[in-house]
């Protein structure tokens, strides 16, 4: 974080009580190396909850140079299996990657009332975005189109708040929804939705809903190029902004990929170019603090079908200069695994992804920097293409904010 954004986050949480204060003053008493030391030896659960300590203590269990040495929570994939019995909705399942003691998610939420179904749409540091659909209580016509509104919730912690309606778009738009939050910076998330029309086949506008404020505000794109949006691909919020995969409209033929990325208040707008040469299949995550960026492409210009995958690094964010970091052939990972795979996830503390399966229902770790395959995660048959990955290191954090997801707001 820059200087500006460590101060608003230091007065983001103040002593509510005496005895929290008085927790404050004793907690920074002690070293630094000492505190590393005893966080080193508590499970992950635990180091987390004690990020609400104090602002120095948050801020040395969050920075990247302590990670390595305290205990580590993730959690798994959210993915989605066709249903045919009950199309065109499907069933949500999760697929666990972690080795420590990470709770167990649900992935009917079982906790939420009941609706006719609820659609996931998005995950950001362990919070979920939901799009919950119900029959008008109004209407006595059981062929009425079901209402709709969005959900954010914490599936470890079972805590959940409705957004207000949105705003009305036109009826023949298509929305792409995304979610924004961090804890390290503020425990408050954004929601944010795009759309386009059938007559503009590009990005038209955004609705960004603040769970600061309680309302939506509909922002102007600041871009002179008009682009589009691949939907269903994973977005990743930093540095305050949320980048997303797309291309500018009318481009070329071969719609070279770069990232556009947007403040939450929809005051800045930016476009980064990622590597192309021919890439395609891309996706984004966060990884050691740093953007990361995978594709897939052909090995040079051969009428081989030879394909290999290329992850790429922005160390310095300010240069936006991407790094290549690792390259693997796709040949060789199926000389392994018998079968095609393609990057899915970043694991975000260490030099593993994860790969999806093109053949088959399974999701591997690959050891980048050993260059070998680890765990294979086998996934229920009929998988679809979107899967969320659900990071759990936030959702302790938000375990300890829950001024942030009361109970139920109506």
């Amino acid at each position: 974080m820059g200087k500006k954004n460590k101060e608003k986050a230091r007065t983001t949480n103040p002593p509510a009580t005496a005895e929290e204060a008085e927790a404050v003053t004793a907690a920074g008493l002690l070293p630094d190396d000492l505190i590393l030391e005893i966080l080193s030896r508590l499970p992950a659960r635990s180091v987390h909850r004690f990020k609400c300590v104090s602002p120095s203590w948050r801020d040395l269990i969050a920075d990247p140079a302590n990670r390595k040495k305290l205990p580590q929570t993730i959690a798994g994939f959210l993915y989605d299996t066709y249903n045919s019995e009950d199309f065109p909705f499907n069933d949500f399942n999760f697929a666990s990657v972690s080795t420590g003691a990470a709770p167990t998610v649900d992935p009917s939420l079982p906790f939420l009332p009941e609706y006719e179904y609820i659609a996931h749409l998005d995950t950001c540091n362990g919070l979920l975005l939901c799009l919950a659909y119900m029959v008008p209580s109004s209407s006595a016509d059981e062929d009425a189109e079901p209402e709709s509104h969005y959900i954010v919730c914490n599936p470890a912690t079972e805590r959940w708040v409705d957004l207000p309606a949105h705003p009305d778009v036109p009826l023949d738009s298509q929305i792409f929804t995304r979610l924004a939050f961090d804890p390290q910076v503020s425990s408050h998330f954004h929601v944010l939705r795009f759309n386009r029309t059938d007559h503009e086949d590009y990005i038209t506008g955004v609705d960004i809903y603040s769970s600061q404020t309680g309302a939506w505000n509909r922002r102007e794109i600041k871009l002179v190029e008009k682009f589009n949006l691949y939907f269903g691909i994973t977005s990743v919020f930093c540095h305050g902004m949320l980048h997303l995969l797309g291309w500018l409209h009318a481009m070329s033929a071969n719609k070279d990929n770069l990232l556009i990325a947007l403040d939450m208040e929809g005051k800045v707008w930016k476009t980064i170019r990622v590597p192309s040469d021919g890439m395609r299949f891309g996706t984004i995550g966060l990884s050691q603090g740093c953007l990361h960026y995978a594709a897939t492409k052909k090995e040079g210009d051969t009428s081989l079908d030879t394909k290999i995958s290329e992850v790429w690094c922005m160390k310095d964010y300010e240069s936006k200069k991407w790094v290549l970091k690792h390259t693997v052939s796709n040949d060789e990972l199926c000389s392994i695994a018998g079968v095609e795979y393609r990057v899915e996830a970043f694991h975000p503390d260490c030099d593993t992804i994860f790969l999806d399966s093109c053949d088959a229902d399974t999701i591997v770790s690959y050891d980048m920097q050993r260059q070998k395959l680890h765990q294979t995660f086998h996934l229920k048959e009929n998988k679809a293409w979107k899967t969320h990955w659900l990071v759990q290191m936030g959702v302790s954090v938000i375990d300890n904010h829950r001024r942030v997801l009361p109970p139920r707001i109506c």
